[in-house]
């Protein structure tokens, strides 16, 4: 959202030739009288006429600034934006200091994909006079295509503080506060320009997506319907439509992402979303396609481009393929379900990881080559790798999984370092209980949106009063008050290994998940790394993409989901994995033996607490 700056000339007295009009009427050939015939054709709506008078004007007297900033604001209005930049140009030649000029050329600059130019103009005009409100907001924008949101949230609150009333400002920061997940913040940004600008179709559509993070469907709805009643040809808020019918269990989502997609062909959010459905219904080769999308609609990493063409699924006996990563450490564990799959059919593979996690992926895919990535900054606009194609992680299944019966029956994909399992073994042997169950409740990325999926420690109380049951914390982030607390709530005590850092030292954590009989967690990189190991892993939450229209999710056979059924809170959920926790231990202190699935070999004997210095419990 941007401010246009007038530039049209002055049409009073001008030195030396008495009254503009008398120009006209004694010499119609000077430029003065074909400034003011063009003026006159622009206001009777003949845009070509004024034009051609405006030319006439400049070719009469090249110096003179008037005559350039008429054609150029007629050029401008016309949409003849290369016309109108040259115009502009040659104005900023003779006046230097033209303000309005410098901000209509940057506007034109940035719409033509030069937002490095944009900005070295507004700042320009902007040292001329710093209070315009709408140079501020027209720099934010230029700043946001760039990638610089931190400038350019600075540069909307300026334009904020010299007019509170800019609309435009406080939609686009809104819009960021969106972006980031900020939803809450959007939504009071974004009411107050519709206050102001209650008209604005886009600013509605923009609303609907921050009241939909919020989880507020149904006025995210009526803001869509409101936008559409608008401007019924903007696909955003048909997409958003879409989005919040789906979450509140219509049947009738991929009709709007199919309108979206009708009114802005190609729409890369649409597209992704119709992916997604797809998926989750188990179509699974439209929704490969479909999810093929994810990085124009920015809901992946950053798109790279290589020297070398991308694999398609064609045959790879002698080609080496480059494996690159794309999105979060849990993403990553679960394509990586693919990789033994690639490495069988390439003549050889090379494998991105985080950095984190190559000791862990270079001992469990031994025959490939395995990298850790390289930092964005310093990459080359298209990269060079020594292999002879290339695929995100993410496309794999559209190769290698284009139905449920292509998924493998193999229990796991990822191996820990045995000596550290045997580590994590003696430092477990004295906590005693019959099953040693690892727990998490949430993911490191905790946006408004994703909140609904977790539910905190304090909601454990169902699954932590199971007899028999010993709990080790697997969270990953900063939650030792948490932990006090529930200890102190429920009378249960939950042991962590000193010295391991759960967050970076995968090898530690991975080990130490190898030693437990069961890991309980929602949707996050902890559930994904105790399935991708082979362990009993009980993950819960709604149902997303990932199960592809089946009641589990097909990547994982030691994982099971536990869902909320319609209607029902997520702590549902949570009380059937309690119930089925307290068989689970009452079984193993019959038996003596492991119940929930393949495990690795028996560990020795318990030791009393007091000879494992390591271990602690809060």
């Amino acid at each position: 959202m941007a401010d246009h700056h007038d530039s049209a000339p002055a049409t009073g007295r001008r030195g030396g030739h008495g009254s503009p009009w008398a120009a006209v009427l004694h010499d119609p050939a000077r430029a003065e009288g074909a400034v003011l015939l063009g003026l006159a054709a622009a206001r009777l709506g003949r845009t070509e006429a004024a034009i051609r008078w405006f030319r006439r004007a400049v070719r009469l007297q090249p110096g003179w600034p008037d005559g350039w900033a008429a054609l150029a604001d007629a050029c401008r209005s016309a949409g003849r934006w290369k016309e109108a930049a040259a115009a502009f140009a040659a104005l900023l030649s003779l006046s230097p200091t033209h303000g309005a000029a410098l901000i209509n050329l940057a506007l034109l600059e940035r719409a033509a994909g030069h937002p490095r130019a944009a900005v070295r103009r507004l700042v320009r005009a902007l040292a001329l006079d710093p209070r315009q409100a709408g140079a501020w907001n027209n720099l934010g924008s230029a700043l946001r295509d760039l990638g610089a949101t931190v400038q350019a949230a600075a540069a909307w609150r300026t334009a904020l503080v010299l007019d509170p009333r800019q609309a435009d400002a406080l939609g686009n920061l809104g819009g960021v506060r969106r972006d980031q997940d900020r939803f809450t913040e959007a939504r009071v940004l974004l009411r107050r320009a519709l206050a102001l600008a209650p008209q604005h179709a886009a600013l509605h559509g923009v609303l609907a997506y921050a009241l939909s993070g919020e989880g507020r469907l149904e006025e995210a709805e009526r803001a869509c319907r409101r936008a559409l009643t608008l401007a019924p040809g903007l696909a955003d808020p048909l997409c958003t439509l879409g989005l919040a019918t789906q979450r509140r269990g219509g049947a009738d989502a991929l009709r709007w992402f199919d309108r979206a997609a009708v009114a802005s062909p190609g729409h890369p959010l649409a597209r992704f979303n119709r992916g997604l459905a797809e998926l989750e219904s188990g179509a699974l080769t439209d929704g490969w396609s479909h999810y093929a999308c994810r990085f124009a609609a920015g809901r992946a990493g950053r798109e790279r481009r290589f020297a070398i063409p991308e694999w398609r699924g064609e045959p790879l006996a002698g080609k080496r393929l480059f494996i690159w990563r794309e999105q979060g450490v849990g993403d990553e564990f679960l394509f990586a379900s693919c990789y033994a799959d690639a490495i069988r059919q390439a003549g050889q593979v090379v494998i991105e990881c985080e950095p984190r996690l190559l000791p862990l992926f270079a001992r469990s895919f031994p025959k490939a080559v395995v990298r850790a990535e390289q930092p964005l900054r310093g990459r080359a606009l298209v990269e060079t790798v020594d292999c002879d194609l290339h695929i995100p992680a993410g496309s794999l299944p559209r190769c290698l999984r284009g139905r449920l019966a292509d998924f493998p029956p193999r229990s796991s994909w990822l191996f820990p370092d045995p000596a550290r399992v045997l580590e994590r073994r003696r430092q477990l042997d004295g906590i005693g209980g019959d099953l040693r169950v690892g727990i998490a409740w949430r993911s490191q990325l905790m946006t408004m949106e994703r909140q609904w999926a977790y539910l905190p420690l304090d909601d454990w109380g169902p699954v932590l009063g199971v007899p028999g049951a010993t709990f080790v914390n697997l969270q990953y982030d900063d939650c030792e008050a948490e932990i006090l607390r529930a200890e102190a709530r429920f009378g249960v005590p939950i042991y962590e290994l000193e010295r391991l850092d759960l967050k970076n030292d995968f090898e530690g954590t991975a080990a130490l998940i190898a030693t437990l009989d069961l890991v309980i967690a929602p949707a996050n990189s902890v559930a994904e790394l105790a399935g991708a190991l082979g362990v009993p892993v009980w993950r819960f939450g709604a149902r997303d993409w990932t199960h592809l229209g089946s009641g589990v999710r097909p990547w994982y056979p030691t994982m099971r989901v536990f869902q909320p059924r319609a209607g029902e809170p997520l702590s549902a959920a949570l009380g059937r994995i309690a119930a089925e926790l307290r068989r689970a231990a009452v079984l193993a202190r019959r038996a003596g033996a492991e119940v929930l699935g393949p495990r690795l070999p028996a560990r020795p004997a318990r030791r009393d607490h007091s000879q494992a210095p390591s271990l602690r419990r809060h």
